[in-house]
Formats: structure tokens, sequence, C-alpha cells
């Protein structure tokens, strides 16, 4: 991880000046490195291919070690240089501000040392940077270089400098000089460097600081290894563990290792490997991958510990997917069938799925006998076929088909079968069923475990008021019985959402992870007698869990509000954790964090609103902060996430406090409380949000009632959007892919009819003109005093563009301060590194700017031109 890095405060000795056009700070404390003598190449007087000899400036560009990801520490070690093992020392600079590097002036050779100091901005600014040495100078600046200086003047009064004009934001940057003195230099072995401040910026808003605490910043977010996914093996004895890292292109690296779970061993690594779709088998330690070229498949299978490589499928085109049966003889496996181009001048719509362009296709699926090679088709037809699973004894399959159906809600069927691999006898379990369910064998193969709405299996599972629409966002499980056909709706009365879930075999428990309020909670059913136990691993958010398939462990994924994501094994008998991955400690081991507190409260109608506050570090009751209030307010809550799109650790790190309420409608909460979300879209979320504020504001003195701000994405665009359609308390508000007309983002969003059968159930345009109009904030434009800041991927297929761009035309025909960011080339959610960087940055510029009256990063990103 490149050091874009912005840390928090630790005052040292400073030398403030006052220049012809501004302030100037001496840098007078130091980190200061023990002198390193370099010894030149053998033939360093012979000339080369060019007739050059060698240049002794060539060693300010050659990396004696590597510093890229060194953070300098006082009494820290720097490395090893010609086996000699340099530290870091603080030192103070004489009364002109100049640093003496340890100078052996018997040295016939030349000599280098580092010099770092870790600049401190308390907001974005402009600054030059002056350095001036009569030696040779590299300097970078978190790990960007910016300049050099490959003279040595031999007079006082002709001593050479480097200068940069600077644009830091918020936080510390990592000032790094690299000074190299050679054997014929006579003046003295000094250097000074001093920072230029100009208005509007003070110098009060710098500071100059020895060690690397700091607050979170977008690049702790984007930068460094990150893990994807880590999977058992069927014993728990060793993991597949996936990683991934940025690259500057906007690009990932991407490769998979084998580890040894007792230790983190390394076994085997794939890193530089073109592979993919990497699984354990069922019930053997080996492997499988796909390893993709000129757009053909070849299935391998490797056995780690002996080293044997086997090629099992070769060469497939369009295989899609793959899965073991469990006793390891055979795969079903899929592939997928174009249909006609939708490339063409005109087209035919056929349907609103047709707008997107792989509903033409279809997927089929084989088998692949690993042991003879042989292999038959199994499925046809003109619907998609998606294996659901393979039954424990490995003699059937359950799969699936679904189809629009643009008359009824949810306009799309399911049909469910099982097929008899020996005979080929299809047993259709059902057929169109509008809610459709994801379903798996029990470990013995007489049930299935499915996940579906409360309204499948016709409303079984619902467990709303009979005047209420239940929200079909609201997962429920079932189990189904193949002999009885008697279903169970075992999570009717269980208040969290399901997400994923698991039939375990070794113990024949169902692990559960569940939407949990604003956690994800671990939860396991016991089919025997009934009943459901929360498993607790004192963690917030449960991002995965994967069970070794064979025995009583698992490996969970997990973070905390404010602690980053870890790995650990589970063992499932008495819950003793440990942690075996994590690369977060590296990327944030010098990160600090405020707290995170709940609050919540009652509405006037009596119900209660959960929430939570991000204090900044440091936090000091007696000053008076901005706020931001954050919602979604649609279907799921805000979860307590570590990371994500909209970092609350990273808002609070800018000293704004931030206050994350969870309006009624959203899963986990139980299934009225959900069912709250249908045919509402704002009627009482907007009036939550408001109370919700206005009784945090009067609770919380610290917080400046005039510097509040509000946002949402999705959703929660359109729901910042309402919200200043019905007050002014805010005074500033961003919406990502807001929904400014329902009825056009029902319509043109490829998802906006889907999600309007939840969300506006049996209402539409031409029969509930009341909801399509009235709560759409394009309508109510008119009302908008607050300035907004509408932000939009340019190619969102979800909330097209459009859905921002009308209410920005009509508030600027109305004259309202209003700003349209469009990023170019990104869909609903911005993942482009450069781009969600730029983003970040966008929004950081607009709080600045009205929450902080700091106008200046806004401006320098959109300057003022006279179009």
């Amino acid at each position: 991880m490149k050091r874009k890095l912005l840390f928090a405060v630790l005052l040292t000795l400073t030398i403030i000046s006052k220049g012809i056009s501004g302030e100037k700070l001496v840098i007078s404390t130091w980190l200061k490195s023990e002198t390193h003598t370099v010894i030149l190449p053998v033939f360093a007087k012979t000339e080369n291919t060019s007739g050059e000899t060698f240049k002794i400036s060539e060693l300010l560009n050659f990396d004696q070690a590597d510093i890229s990801e060194h953070f300098p520490i006082e009494n820290k070690e720097l490395g090893y240089f010609n086996n000699e093992r340099l530290s870091w020392m603080q030192d103070i600079s004489d009364s002109s501000g100049f640093i003496f590097p340890k100078d052996d002036s018997t040295s016939q050779n030349p000599q280098i040392a580092y010099l770092a100091v870790y600049i401190n901005a308390d907001r974005f600014l402009k600054t030059s940077l002056e350095i001036k040495s009569a030696h040779m100078l590299r300097v970078w600046i978190n790990g960007e270089p910016i300049g050099s200086k490959t003279t040595v003047e031999q007079q006082e009064n002709t001593v050479g400098k480097v200068s940069k004009d600077l644009t830091l934001t918020r936080g510390k940057h990592l000032l790094l000089i690299k000074t190299l003195k050679t054997p014929e230099a006579s003046l003295a072995w000094k250097i000074m460097a001093n920072l230029e401040i100009k208005e509007p910026f003070n110098i009060s808003d710098l500071a100059i600081e020895t060690h690397p605490k700091t607050r979170k910043h977008i690049d702790h977010i984007l930068e460094g290894v990150k893990i994807s996914n880590i999977q058992p093996s069927q014993d728990g004895k060793y993991y597949i563990v996936s990683y991934s890292r940025a690259l500057p292109s906007d690009q990932y690296e991407r490769w998979s290792e084998i580890r040894l779970t007792t230790d983190r061993k390394l076994l085997h690594s794939f890193r530089h490997a073109r592979i993919s779709q990497i699984k354990w088998l069922p019930n053997s330690n080996r492997i499988s991958y796909i390893n993709s070229s000129s757009g053909k498949s070849t299935l391998f299978l490797l056995d780690f510990l002996t080293g044997e490589i086997n090629e099992l499928m070769k060469d497939m085109e369009k295989l899609s997917g793959y899965t073991w049966a469990p006793n390891e003889e055979f795969i079903v496996y899929s592939k997928t069938e174009e249909g006609s181009s939708t490339e063409t001048d005109i087209r035919q719509v056929l349907g609103m799925e047709d707008r997107q362009g792989s509903f033409r296709s279809r997927s089929f699926l084989y088998y692949y006998n690993a042991n003879s090679g042989y292999h038959k088709r199994l499925t046809f037809g003109n619907l998609t076929t998606s294996l659901q699973d393979i039954s424990p004894n490995s003699k059937k399959i359950i799969f699936s088909q679904s189809y629009p159906d643009y008359t009824q809600r949810p306009f799309s069927l399911q049909n469910m079968f099982i097929l008899d691999l020996e005979n080929y006898f299809l047993d259709t379990l059902w057929m169109d069923e509008p809610w459709g369910l994801s379903v798996k064998f029990s470990p013995d193969g007489k049930k299935l475990l499915a996940t579906g709405t409360p309204e499948s299996f016709g409303g079984i599972g619902k467990n709303v008021p009979a005047d209420m629409i239940a929200n079909t966002s609201d997962r429920q499980g079932y189990i189904y019985d193949l002999n009885t056909k008697e279903i169970t709706a075992f999570t009717r009365n269980f208040a969290p959402s399901l997400g994923s879930v698991y039939w375990h075999v070794p113990d024949n428990m169902i692990y559960m992870i569940t939407t949990d309020k604003d956690f994800r909670t671990l939860y396991k059913y016991n089919p025997e007698k009934q009943e459901i136990r929360k498993v607790d691993l004192g963690v917030d958010y449960l991002n995965s869990f994967s069970l070794a398939r064979n025995t009583h462990s698992a490996i969970a994924t997990a973070s905390q509000s404010n602690q980053p994501e870890k790995h650990f094994t589970v063992n499932l008998r008495n819950l003793k954790t440990e942690v075996i991955e994590n690369t977060e400690e590296k990327i944030y081991q010098y990160v600090e964090f405020g707290e995170v507190k709940d609050w919540n409260f009652t509405t006037k109608a009596g119900q209660e609103i959960i929430g939570r506050v991000y204090y900044p570090p440091g936090f000091d009751r007696e000053k008076t902060y901005p706020a931001i209030v954050y919602y979604y307010a649609g279907t799921t809550p805000v979860g307590r996430t570590f990371a994500g799109r909209y970092p609350f650790n990273l808002w609070a790190g800018n000293d704004y406090i931030v206050y994350v309420l969870q309006p009624s409608g959203a899963i986990g909460f139980g299934q009225e409380f959900s069912a709250a979300h249908v045919n509402n879209w704002g009627i009482t979320v907007a009036d939550e949000i408001i109370e919700g504020t206005q009784k945090f504001l009067n609770s919380h003195p610290f917080v400046n009632k005039e510097k509040v701000g509000c946002a949402g994405a999705s959703y929660g665009g359109f729901m910042t959007m309402l919200l200043l359609t019905r007050t002014d308390i805010f005074a500033a508000a961003i919406s990502h892919a807001g929904i400014s007309s329902i009825s056009s983002y029902w319509g043109e969003g490829y998802w906006g009819y889907s999600y309007s059968s939840s969300a506006s159930a049996n209402s539409y345009p031409w029969n509930n003109k009341e909801l399509y109009v009235e709560q759409s904030p394009l309508f109510h434009a008119d009302k908008i005093q607050t300035p907004l800041l509408l932000l939009t991927g340019d190619s969102d297929t979800n909330v097209p563009p459009g859905e921002s761009i009308q209410l920005y035309t009509a508030l600027k025909i109305l004259d309202r301060p209003v700003e349209l960011v469009m990023i170019k080339d990104q869909d609903h959610h911005i993942l482009a590194t450069s781009k969600r960087r730029q983003w970040n940055n966008v929004i950081m510029a607009w709080w600045d700017k009205y929450l902080k009256d700091q106008n200046e990063w806004w401006e320098d990103q959109f300057p003022a031109n006279n179009y």
C-alpha cells in the first residue's frame, strides 16, 4: 500500500516565520536514519557503451532497500544496507532550521542518509515545499517522487533546492528525503525544509509530527491486500484463501493460496496463474479449478500434498459452472448457449428482461464422470435449468427453471424438479411458483432446506396483520418433506431475516447467517427440537461462515463497527476462535478510531427506531461538531460494516459526528416492521428521519444544529430528495443514484418494475397516482431549498441517470443550489479504484463546503469556468 496516508495529531517543535506572501513553517523536528556508506560498483571509472563513466547521482535513483511500505518511527529499523542495520532516531534542527546527518568526514565513498516527517494537514489545503541543501537529494510525498537535486555546491551562497507546490487532503502525509554526500563535497552536510502557507489557509492548519498515528482514509479502503474468499477443507485441516489488490490501472491482481489451518503454512500458491472457480472436493483434501484461455476452459484436479495434477474436462466452450457429487465420482456442470444477438440496428424487445444483454441466452446441465471421462447432457429446452443441489447419495439432482410472467407480481414463476440420474425419472416438486425459492438436500436426503419469501408456499411463512402486505425481501426458512410434502415454516416467528443457510452433516444443525437489526449474526436451528439459538461469535457483522463439511469446525469472516475484518476458525463444540488471516491489520496498524455508541428513540406513533453514532477520535464534548445523518430507509438496514461504500469511520475521522438510523420498513426486525416498507415510499419514513434528527440534535448539544447534512444512496438517495421537500433542517444533502420520479424509475430501471412488485405491491401509475406522483420528489421540487449534490454513474442500469438529471433540471430552473456530478463508465456502484477515490473526494469536499464553510477543496476539483 502506497503511503497516501492521512494521520492524526502529535505536535512537535516548529519554527514559524513571516514571508513576503505568506507564513513559513520551518521543519525543525525530524526522524533521521543512521548514515550508510555506499561502495561504488566495480569498473565505475570504465566508460559504458555511451562513453560515460558511472555517475554518483545514479545512487539517488537506485533504491538500496525497499521502503515503499515503510512507516518511519523512532527506534524502528529502516532496513539492512550492505549488512548494516539502520534505524530511525529523532533529532532537532539548529536555530537556522538545518538538520545534520551524521557525516564520516574520513570516508572516501559516498554516504547516504534518510530524513522523514509527517505533515499533518487539519483540512484540505495548498502549500509550497522548499528543501535546501548543498548536496544531492531525492524527495517523496506519500511514496510518490516529487523532485530531486543532482548538483553539489561548493559555496554557501549558491546552495540549490527542491521546490514543489503541494495539494494536501486532510490528515498526515509522509515527507521522505534521501540525501547523498559525495567524498568531494566541501560544505557541511545539512538540509533545511520549510512549508509556505498562503491565504486562505493558515499556519495553524499544519503540524509536523514524527509518528504515523492516523485516522481512516480512502486509501486504507482501496489499497493493500484484501481477502475476497476463504474456504476450509472437508476436514478443516487446510483452507483456500483468495486475495486481491488494486493496481494503478483500475485492474486487480487476484490469486489464491492453500494453507495449513494450524499455523498458516503455505502449501501451494496460484499467484500469477489465471484460474477461477477453485473448490475443495466434498470428501477429500483435493481441489479443482478452471483455467481459461481464448474462450475455452479446462478443469483441473490437484492433489496439493503429492503435487499430482490431472486434466479433467479440456477446452470446454461456454463452461459457466460446476459442482462435485458427494461421492466425488462425477460433476454436474452448466454450459451457456448464446441467444440471438441484440447488437442490431433495429430489434424487437421481448419483454422487460430482454433489455438486459443476457436474457436471450440459456444455460443447461451436463454430467461428467471423473473416472471414465464420459459426458452426457441432462437438460434441454427453451428455459434455463439451474442446479440447486446434488443428493447426499449422489443419485439425484434438484434443479429449477424460472421464466417471466409480466401479468402478475412478482413477474416471474419457478418450476422445481428432482431428476434420478440412474433412470432419468423426473419428479416435479412444483410448477408456476410465483415466489421462487433456493433449496438444498438435508444430510439424509429425505428433506429439503428451502429459503424464500414470506409469500412462498402459499404464504405459509407469512406473519403480518391481515391488512398488511409482507415485505418479500424478508427471507424465510422452510423444511420440505419429500415423502409427505409437508412444509415447516421454521422462521415464521423469528425476527431476523435469513441470508446464507447450511444444513451441517456432523451435528445435523442448520446454520443461518441473518440480518439481525443492523447486525449480521449467526444462528442455528435444531430440526429435532425445533428451536433456534444464537451462536455468539462476539462480532458485529458476519460477512461469511464456511463450514468444514465433515467436522465440527468452520471459518468465519467478520468485523466490528470500528475494527477491520478478520478471518478466524470456529470450533463449533465450544465456540473457541483463532484468527488465521488478518491482512487488514497491516493496513490499519497506525489508525485510530472513535467510539461507536447506540442511540435509539421512540416516534410519536410509538415505534422504536434504532440507530448508532460514530464519534471522531479524540472526541471532546466541550467542542462543537458538524454532523451527517445517514440512512437507507429501504428494505435493508444500514449494517454495522467496517468498510462499505459509505465509510462512517472515515467521515468521523474528518471530525464529523455521524448519526446512522434505521427507519421502519427494514428487514431484520420482524415481518410486521419490514412490511411497513410496502406501498410507503417515504410516507412515514421521512417523518421518522426528521423526528429522529431533531431529537438527536436536542440530546447532543455538542452538535452544531446549523451544520447538519444528510445523505443516502439508491432508495436512500430517493429519501434524501424527498426529505428536502419536507424540511429545511439540513444545511446540505447528498443523493447518490436517487429516484426522483417513482414512475420513471418503475418503467425505465432494469429492475424498477420487479423491485416495485414488493415496494409498491399491486400499485401502478394508473391505479395509485397518489403514491407515484405525490411521493415523487420531482413533483415537489419547488419546495427544495437545501444545497443538494446529485451523484450518479453515467451507466447506471438500476436507477438510470435520468432520475438525477431531471431533478437537477427542475432545480436549475427554480434557481436552487444544486450540483450534478456524473461518474464516467460506472454503474449503480462506483467500483473502479481511481474513480471511487475521486467520488469519495467529491463527497468530502461537499461536506467541507457546507458544513465547515471550507470551499477550497470543492473549487479545486471544480474550478469556476466562464461558460
